[in-house]
């Protein structure tokens, strides 16, 4: 039997075929079995991930707080509408409050001016915009401007415009009523009745402006 040289470059490729193919076989058996494997792992952690019960239980706890978000949402719309409200009804009684004070205290000083009642509607409009209800020392008090409310009307009712509101038996001998006034026959002349459904801003022109007159007649 004769040798086999093992040095021959023969025999050394048949060697060297036989190992790459041993490898390649045993490095596709490794391949198949590492994917066999990571298939198995990758199913385990599925079907664990995914547990019904599990699940059920995560869909309720959000269902649930999402009711609940709603829920909360809901109130804070109802309180949003129900505070916006109340501003609105307590704005409407304070303006109606001011109003009211207005009127009452514009009404009391224009009286005590000497104002004649005939006029006193045409003197409330022609100072209503330049009042102003305050707060001073803790109570709410009617002001033009800086000026406290009496002095104020008690300055208008001394100049050449608030001279034609006065009555007479009033004004200190420095203005005239109206009503007095019809002995001027080139004066313009209303009646009382007339007179009491003009407006104000009619009423302040006829007096004022045109030095009208007012009858009883």
């Amino acid at each position: 039997m004769s040798e086999i040289d093992l040095t021959s470059p023969e025999v050394k490729a048949a060697i060297a075929e036989a190992r790459a193919e041993a490898v390649a076989e045993a490095t596709e058996g490794l391949r198949a079995k590492n994917a066999e494997l990571l298939g198995k792992l990758k199913r385990a952690q599925k079907d664990s991930a995914i547990d019904p019960a599990d699940l059920e239980r995560a869909e309720a706890e959000r269902d649930e707080w999402k009711g609940k978000a709603q829920a909360a949402e809901k109130a804070v719309k109802k309180a949003t509408t129900d505070l916006e409200a109340a501003n609105k009804r307590a704005t409407d009684t304070e303006t109606a409050f001011h109003g009211s004070l207005r009127d009452a205290q514009l009404t009391e000083a224009l009286t005590k001016a000497g104002v004649t009642p005939a006029l006193l509607k045409a003197a409330k409009a022609l100072h209503g915009s330049a009042l102003q209800v305050v707060d001073e020392n803790g109570a709410k008090v009617v002001k033009a401007g800086d000026k406290a409310l009496g002095d104020y009307i008690t300055t208008w009712a001394g100049s050449d415009e608030g001279k034609h509101f006065i009555a007479s038996s009033q004004g200190g001998g420095g203005g005239s009523n109206p009503a007095s006034r019809g002995t001027n026959s080139n004066a313009p002349s209303v009646t009382r009745q007339a007179f009491e459904g003009m407006s104000p801003a009619a009423q302040h022109e006829h007096i004022v402006k045109n030095n009208g007159v007012v009858t009883d007649a």
